[in-house]
């Protein structure tokens, strides 16, 4: 009699373990920040980048000449702004591969606040 009783307990106990293994993987899949907003595949990635680079480009041009427009001036403006929209396309495509698209701050940051949150929790 005893022997049944033990077995039952194990089986509670595994299946108790089982389910808080479960609940801690889905804890820290929740805690860990997404790394980008990386589009599935070469081709949209691709594109991606290509749309960041040209809309950079176009818009710093286009604020550039319609400041040399409205101040009358040569294509000083259009220069500084086409090379402005040049940097920070490339900035944003250095963004989206090193996973900062959508962030706030740095990852490592937040990732190291979280580890110790967690062993915070932990102790108490």
């Amino acid at each position: 009699m005893n022997d049944i009783n033990d077995h039952k307990g194990e089986m509670r106990l595994a299946d108790i373990e089982r389910r808080l293994d479960k609940l801690q993987a889905d804890r820290e899949l929740k805690d860990r920040p997404s790394q980008s907003a990386l589009p599935e595949g070469m081709a949209a990635i691709m594109g991606r980048v290509a749309t960041e680079l040209v809309a950079g480009v176009i818009v710093g041009g286009f604020i550039g000449w319609m400041l040399d427009r409205w101040l009358d001036t040569s294509p000083l403006f259009l220069l500084v702004m086409f090379f402005l929209g040049a940097i920070a396309g490339m900035l944003n495509v250095w963004r989206v591969f090193t996973g900062r698209g959508l962030a706030a701050g740095y990852f490592d940051e937040r990732k190291n606040a979280s580890e110790a949150n967690r062993k915070g929790d932990d102790r108490t």
